[in-house]
């Protein structure tokens, strides 16, 4: 497998650890979305994901988008190791977590938003994304369980969600010591080797 992705984005994060919980090799083709205006638009990455985003999956089944889209493949093709609980109200809980994150946190700071506001508004970005991330943290706060993971004994794509909006929280000031929760989820994941592989600065494009 071949994985389109950017050492900081939080969606390639997400993939990147589902890949390394479940084992799989895979090649990591840097997509710099700063560097030259940005590499996720330039033709023949466009030709591949028309959204002009990463992550990208290529597959020998097809070119997978969306990073909860390729969470859900990964975990239907290569069942074992589970990132989702055995009960179906633990699988919508876990889902539910992560879909709040992905479609009512990160959105909102994402990288393409923030320019735009600045160049259309002159808003400046950090204040702006530090107050979404924090409103919206504060009520993923209240959705976890008592753990050791976001829902139960064990990871799941809540957790795959959680990490990397923390890490986003922090880059943006956010307060995270009012998250206990969330912060012992980090802590829980942060000692499992998947985890630890697939953070951004142990990517082949980890900048300082």
């Amino acid at each position: 497998m071949r994985l389109y992705t950017y050492w900081r984005s939080s969606c390639s994060w997400r993939v990147r650890i589902s890949l390394h919980f479940k084992g799989l090799a895979f090649e990591s083709v840097p997509v710099h979305l700063v560097r030259g205006g940005g590499q996720q638009h330039d033709a023949g990455y466009l030709g591949k994901n028309p959204m002009g985003q990463v992550p990208a999956l290529e597959t020998d089944e097809g070119l997978l988008t969306q990073s909860l889209a390729i969470l859900e493949y990964l975990e239907e093709r290569y069942p074992s190791p589970a990132l989702l609980p055995a009960d179906r109200v633990g699988r919508a809980h876990a889902r539910a977590i992560a879909e709040a994150i992905n479609s009512g946190v990160q959105p909102l700071q994402n990288l393409a938003v923030l320019q735009h506001l600045g160049q259309a508004y002159g808003a400046e970005a950090p204040p702006w994304a530090k107050h979404w991330i924090t409103r919206g943290l504060a009520r993923v706060e209240q959705m976890v369980g008592a753990g050791p993971f976001a829902v139960g004994e064990a990871p799941t794509f809540a957790d795959a969600c959680i990490v990397p909006q923390l890490y986003n929280a922090r880059r943006f000031g956010c307060p995270v010591e009012a998250w206990p929760r969330l912060l012992a989820v980090e802590a829980a994941c942060a000692a499992l080797p998947a985890f630890q592989a697939a953070h951004p600065d142990q990517q082949p494009d980890a900048e300082p």
